[in-house]
């Protein structure tokens, strides 16, 4: 069971971690809908087109920016995508109807997201309002090649004519826009103009323009792919390593209850080679068998994986293959011997005076041999789980580290408990019996500890923590942001905003600037390792000016801004992020003019407060005559919805963001991932009580005469039950609270350091941890339990 279970969990994350990877490689130029792109935050240059054009390269572009979409009096935020008549160049788009398209919506008609359908209680031939202009939508976007996952996407797409987009009047200063050409031709014409693009990127120093190919499709999506699959390999391993002391006491009880079989075979003249061969072809039936079950197990599992993640996963996936098969055949067979082949193997050595004596001198040796290669076993399996040697060495110092502070604690809880005075004649008996196999009461509650940690940090964090951040957001804080606001508009905005109960809006300015230099010396995303700043540093920064310290805001060092005089006052986190300190001096390019002053201060920012927050501020004097646009951000009655709608049709240029509706998107995304989560630690928690059922059957012996003394001398079945419920009780009990305690500290710790809260869920956490820790242990035990009280004193001899 423990090995059919590792198998199951690993083979599952294996199963979905293969479908997408083929996606990747067998569907690469179908998430371009190219074999080429050039993608930009500004027009791209004509000379792309041109070049390609001189090429004879097929071409195809795409617009996309976030828009309000209104119809009717119902209004909300949506990704449009605005598309010339020959995009996809590769593969199809999925409509409805008709099934499949090979080119984009016709001018003055849409196709819509059905979620967006949904929201705006629209269908097929209703309008829908973009900006100044009014279309009809004409089809349903079932599928989209190359949007990449759900998650980076939670606004609904609406696509387009790009034909259509100037009269939409969407387009303008300060807004949001990412810019693509998508190229196709011969690999031969497609490497020649990736040359020329690199070089010509290269050469003139364009910034915020780069290049994607099908070796890097969705580079995002591919990153964060192979950290889910990481970190899903890993809850998977962590099964695998628990299931594993679970498969080595099994193991070493099969040695035991084996040696008298091996003696006597040895007796009739066996040779260590016969026996040897007789345990192997038993290992590699029992291989053969965990392997094919685990992979059907797996499967099932991984469907049901699938379907829990939803819109979270790539498209549509390729079917199965067999590679997770071979994986899990191979898998499973080390897995067996790292546990649990020394142990049999062992047998080949037992001595025929075991008949005798009942002696097994190459118990030791196996218990060393299995300790060496479990821990290789772990160190290997963790290796390729992570593919990564800093994740791995994490991992496996955390693992044992966990390990040792629960084995450390049981140890503390035992010895505490040997204190204790009691008449109670079955407490009593029960902690001595405990104290004398200390080694497995320990591994017992570090197992099943391990387990109900992982699966109520999940818990806690999918019910609580998000749920306790907006209960720390204040009553009355904004639940709206609009942007692209321009100067103009204010005055009239802000009237309209009073007119539907808002108090008095506070406008701040927004400057589009890049981070061109520090101290003189240029930088460019190679400068830098980390994701993060690469990404800082190749797009546009927002910029804004005041005088006044905004509201939420907090000087850690240095001083604010005073005077006229070039200065710039940074936020401590993206300072943090791009190795900038005080007194560097920084070069922003805006609209062509560089923008040069030295950091004087460093803030921190409330982002709880829900109001507008730069990461950038200047005085005035250095921004107030660069093109800009506007932000606010009020907080609207939920009962006013259509105030979002009235403002967009009389601004069509506005973006609102409606906060309320992104945080319930982020609590989907959250219920999808920590439901699959959840499925992969329940294997955990099953694994810890196979751990369980295999250490109360390695001491069954010990049981069983305790049992027998205990009949012999008139113990009821209630007495004999007392104890064994004891025993669980203190086993369930101790790993809940230890699990509740860990699992309830590193919520606070994720609280208070990653999204700077109180999150206090102790009490919660070990009412849930003793509750699990309690039942399971309980359920571990039921059976073995009721098999020695329906025994008479004889009868547990004989077990014995």
């Amino acid at each position: 069971m423990a090995l059919i279970l590792s198998v199951s969990a690993l083979t599952s994350v294996s199963f979905l971690a293969d479908r997408m990877h083929r996606a990747f490689e067998f569907d690469a130029r179908q998430l371009l809908a190219s074999d080429l792109l050039i993608v930009a935050d500004q027009p791209i240059p004509e000379v792309f087109l041109q070049e390609a054009q001189s090429q004879q390269l097929q071409t195809a572009q795409t617009v996309v920016f976030p828009s309000m979409a209104s119809s009717g009096e119902q209004s909300k935020l949506s990704s449009v995508k605005a598309v010339s008549s020959t995009y996809p160049l590769r593969g199809s788009l999925q409509v409805e109807p008709p099934p499949n398209i090979a080119s984009g919506p016709i001018r003055g008609s849409v196709w819509a997201d059905p979620a967006l359908l949904t929201n705006l209680h629209t269908h097929l031939g209703d309008s829908l309002r973009l900006g100044d202009h009014q279309f009809v939508i004409s089809g349903v976007l079932m599928r989209e090649l190359d949007r990449g996952a759900g998650f980076m996407n939670f606004a609904p797409r609406v696509m387009m004519s790009l034909d259509d987009l100037e009269s939409t009047g969407l387009i303008g200063l300060g807004s949001r826009v990412t810019y693509r050409l998508l190229l196709a031709g011969s690999d031969e014409q497609i490497r020649l103009y990736q040359k020329w693009a690199a070089n010509y990127i290269d050469v003139q120093k364009l910034r915020g323009v780069r290049i994607e190919t099908l070796e890097n499709a969705q580079p995002m999506m591919r990153k964060t792919l192979e950290r889910a699959e990481q970190f899903l390999s890993l809850i998977a391993l962590l099964t695998a390593m628990i299931a594993a002391v679970a498969i080595s006491l099994s193991a070493r009880r099969y040695m035991i209850g084996q040696a008298d079989s091996c003696a006597a075979l040895k007796c009739f003249g066996a040779t260590s080679a016969t026996i040897l061969k007789k345990q192997m072809k038993t290992l590699l039936a029992l291989g053969l068998f965990a392997a094919l079950v685990g992979s059907g197990l797996g499967y099932l599992v991984q469907e049901l994986l699938t379907r829990l993640l939803g819109s979270l996963m790539v498209g549509n996936l390729p079917g199965i293959s067999v590679q997770p098969v071979l994986w899990s055949v191979l898998f499973t067979w080390f897995l067996l011997l790292g546990f649990a082949g020394a142990p049999i193997m062992g047998l080949a050595k037992v001595s025929p005076m075991r008949l005798i004596r009942k002696e097994f001198e190459i118990t030791k040796l196996a218990s060393m041999w299995v300790a060496i290669l479990g821990l290789l076993s772990c160190a290997v399996l963790i290796w390729v789980a992570a593919r990564d040697a800093k994740l791995a060495l994490w991992v496996g110092l955390s693992f044992v580290g966990a390990i040792l502070i629960f084995s450390i604690a049981a140890r503390l809880v035992l010895w505490l408990l040997s204190k204790i005075n009691t008449q109670h004649f079955a407490l009593r008996f029960t902690i001595t019996a405990m104290g004398r196999r200390s080694a497995f009461a320990v591994m017992q509650i570090t197992a099943l500890g391990i387990a109900l940690m992982a699966i109520l940090l999940i818990l806690l964090l999918r019910q609580d923590l998000l749920s306790t951040w907006q209960g720390n957001i204040p009553a009355n804080a904004p639940n709206r942001f609009m942007i692209n606001i321009q100067g103009d508009q204010k005055t009239a905005i802000a009237q309209a905003l009073q007119a539907g109960g808002v108090s008095k809006p506070d406008f701040f300015p927004m400057v589009r600037g890049r981070l061109i230099a520090v101290n003189g010396l240029d930088v460019s995303p190679a400068d830098f390792s980390e994701e993060n700043a690469k990404r800082l540093i190749d797009r546009e920064f927002n910029l804004s000016y005041t005088e006044q310290l905004p509201l939420g805001n907090r000087i850690v060092s240095g001083q604010w801004i005073a005077g006229g005089s070039p200065q710039i006052s940074m936020e401590t986190g993206i300072a943090k992020t791009l190795k900038l300190k005080l007194g560097d001096q920084i070069t922003f390019e805006v609209a062509g003019e560089k923008v040069v002053a030295p950091i004087t201060s460093l803030r921190k920012l409330d982002w709880g407060s829900m109001r507008v927050n730069f990461f950038v501020i200047m005085p005035p004097s250095q921004l107030a005559g660069m093109p800009q646009s506007w932000i606010t951000s009020y907080y609207q009655d939920p009962a006013k919805e259509s105030m979002d709608f009235q403002l967009s049709q009389a601004n069509p240029n506005l973006t609102i963001v409606d906060v309320s509706a992104s945080l319930q998107q982020i609590q989907e995304v959250l219920n999808k991932l920590s439901a699959a989560l959840g499925l992969l630690f329940a294997f955990t928690v099953i694994a810890a009580i196979l751990v369980l059922i295999a250490a109360i059957a390695a001491t069954q012996d010990e049981r069983f005469r305790n049992a027998a003394l205990l009949k012999a001398m008139g113990a009821s079945r209630t007495v004999l039950s007392q104890i064994a419920r004891t025993e669980l009780l203190i086993i369930g009990f101790t790993a809940g609270l230890l699990a509740g305690v860990a699992a309830g500290a590193a919520a606070w710790a994720l609280g208070r350091y990653v999204m700077d809260i109180e999150f206090n869920a102790f009490a919660e956490a070990i009412l849930m941890g003793v509750t699990f820790g309690v039942v399971a242990s309980l359920t571990a035990g039921y059976r073995f339990q009721n098999r020695i009280q329906g025994a008479t004193a004889v009868e547990c001899l004989r077990e014995a």
